[in-house]
């Protein structure tokens, strides 16, 4: 909002639930700022609180949602929409997986620990499938399948190479003894700060405005595929575009606009689709703590902590299907 546009001191606590309730929406930043605008002017207008005048920002803020969200919106802020999402979560997994390492070292050397080349190559090897599944899962959301076969490919070739000369070397290879563990620790971390540091600096995500008709068609089945469209689905509406393409003298983007956004509006339409996404979200955060309790459990890497660690893994196994269970696609009406 324009500096002139500042609320009265007496709403600030509300304006900041109102903004707080729609973070996250899919709501354009432009549409945001208008809206607030309007909210402003009225309260100006009427000289009365806006908790008096609005009533409970949450529910206000809610039912701005459902008019101003756009499925444009939500694919620029998506794993699809551009390298801002994936680069953050790199950030965010990079930053965890360090934090983690310097807990297993204090744990298991103190205060000092050996550096050797097999601890380097095994920390590499087990990043880089991390850094490649992020990747991956971005050049899927975008429909660009054969890019993120490229990726899992090289990543998982990256992987077992490291891994294998590890093995091949052993543990002798020392490259520094008796290293402090909290220097360790910082270098641990830092990659994963940086990177997020220049996530938050990356300009704002803009989609991609200019195709040809191979292209856009391209990546609408790559979009859809995405989204868990079923296969016939997608190639019918694949088809049926091509066939109105062929008599219309508009490029696809002129007539149907960006295929993810497209592509995202006929998913979120499909039940089938609808329903395999929530399975997958539901398996996806159900399963991952409970492999993550099994390796914890299995590898007795955290001594004493194994069982409250082990413990808290299983709690929030539970969360997702709880979570999910209000979600779930066959009721929710459309």
């Amino acid at each position: 909002m324009r500096n002139g546009d500042i609320w009265p001191e007496t709403d600030q606590a509300w304006v900041t639930r109102y903004r707080a309730s729609m973070a996250g929406k899919h709501v354009p930043a432009i549409a945001l700022d208008e809206r607030e605008r309007e909210l402003l002017n009225a309260v100006r207008e009427a000289d009365l609180p806006a908790a008096h005048l609005f009533g409970d920002a949450p529910t206000l803020a809610a039912e701005d949602v459902l008019e101003l969200a756009t499925t444009a919106e939500a694919v620029r802020t998506s794993e699809g929409g551009g390298p801002h999402h994936a680069v953050r979560d790199a950030g965010g997994t990079l930053l965890g997986m360090g934090v983690v390492s310097v807990l297993l070292l204090a744990l298991r050397s103190g205060w000092s620990a050996d550096l050797n080349i097999a601890h380097l190559l095994v920390a590499v090897s087990v990043a880089v499938p991390f850094m490649g599944w992020i990747a991956a899962r971005a050049f899927f959301s975008a429909g660009r399948s054969v890019a993120m076969t490229g990726v899992l490919v090289t990543a998982g070739v990256i992987a077992l190479a490291g891994i294998a000369s590890a093995v091949a070397l052993g543990n002798d290879h020392i490259v520094a003894r008796a290293v402090p563990v909290p220097i360790l620790g910082l270098a641990l971390i830092a990659p994963g700060i940086v990177i997020l540091v220049r996530a938050s600096r990356m300009q704002r995500q803009v989609l991609r405005t200019s195709w040809d008709d191979s292209d856009w068609l391209r990546r609408l089945r790559g979009g859809l595929r995405a989204r868990f469209v079923p296969a016939d689905i997608a190639r019918g509406h694949v088809s049926e575009i091509q066939q109105s393409l062929a008599v219309s003298d508009k490029l696809a983007y002129e007539e149907y606009g960006h295929p993810l956004v497209l592509a995202r509006d006929i998913a979120d339409a499909d039940r089938t689709s609808r329903l395999r996404l929530w399975w997958l979200w539901i398996l996806a955060g159900t399963g991952s703590p409970l492999v993550g309790t099994a390796l914890v459990v299995t590898a007795q890497s955290w001594g004493n902590l194994t069982i409250p660690i082990a413990s808290l893994l299983l709690l929030s196994s539970i969360v997702t299907p709880l979570v999910g269970w209000s979600r779930r696609p066959w009721v929710q009406q459309r």
